[in-house]
């Protein structure tokens, strides 16, 4: 977007010769052509080979809505999920992972008496985080893999523009949510909508950007979440 305002701002200050020529447009990547498994083969392999991403949305599941805000570069990731029952912050870097809880949350999953202990011990420090833990499955919430894999026979479903994208629809089957993917440029999932048993939508974007937010935290804002259990 940067980019886009400055050559806005340099055209407005040429000389008007009219000498320069208009960017191309991103061509055709063929997805919209190939059958429905085969375009979402194709996009899933885009977006785990780019070099970073960010997905958020919104999900209502059965009244339980779930907000979600990730930042992805490779397999790391930093952003936060929020239901009903409270709101994490996630973080993952060369593979340790990281969760930073509010009270809310800790009520639900250690209930009442024990949360009181943990925010206390914990203030605003970030809970370092074992593959063993049950709190490693929070992480699942911004698996690509999962996100993107159908739960029916996919069918292809209309055409669109989306902020700008063309894109095509990939409707599940079975519970009739749809993935539009771009059908310009790289094949990058755009947007998710869901169907059937989840209203709401994921929308991915910010494709290569940086995110300086994705470092280990400084080791004395990190407690050991195996030894914060034994306390």
């Amino acid at each position: 977007m940067v980019a886009v305002v400055a050559m806005a701002l340099l055209a407005g200050c040429g000389d008007g010769d009219g000498g320069q020529s208009a960017p191309a447009a991103p061509a055709d990547n063929g997805v919209a052509a190939l059958a429905p498994n085969e375009a979402l083969q194709r996009s899933t392999t885009a977006v785990k080979n780019a070099k970073s991403y960010r997905l958020a949305g919104d999900i209502d599941t059965d009244g339980q809505k779930m907000t979600l805000d990730f930042k992805m570069t490779g397999s790391d990731l930093a952003g936060q999920v929020s239901t009903d029952e409270g709101t994490v912050e996630l973080l993952s870097v060369a593979g340790q992972q990281y969760i930073r809880p509010d009270e809310k949350f800790w009520v639900k999953n250690v209930g009442a008496k024990a949360s009181g202990e943990m925010v206390k011990l914990m203030g605003d420090k970030w809970a370092k985080v074992s593959k063993k833990d049950e709190f490693t499955r929070l992480f699942n919430v911004a698996n690509v893999d999962e996100l993107l894999k159908p739960e029916g026979t996919m069918t292809k479903g209309e055409a669109k523009e989306i902020d700008g994208v063309k894109t095509v629809g990939l409707v599940d089957g079975d519970k009739d949510g749809t993935l539009y993917i771009a059908t310009t440029g790289e094949p990058y999932p755009v947007r998710m909508e869901g169907g059937q048993d989840a209203a709401g939508q994921i929308t991915f974007s910010d494709f290569g950007a940086t995110f300086d937010e994705l470092k280990a935290p400084p080791a004395n804002q990190v407690v050991d979440f195996d030894q914060l259990k034994r306390t």
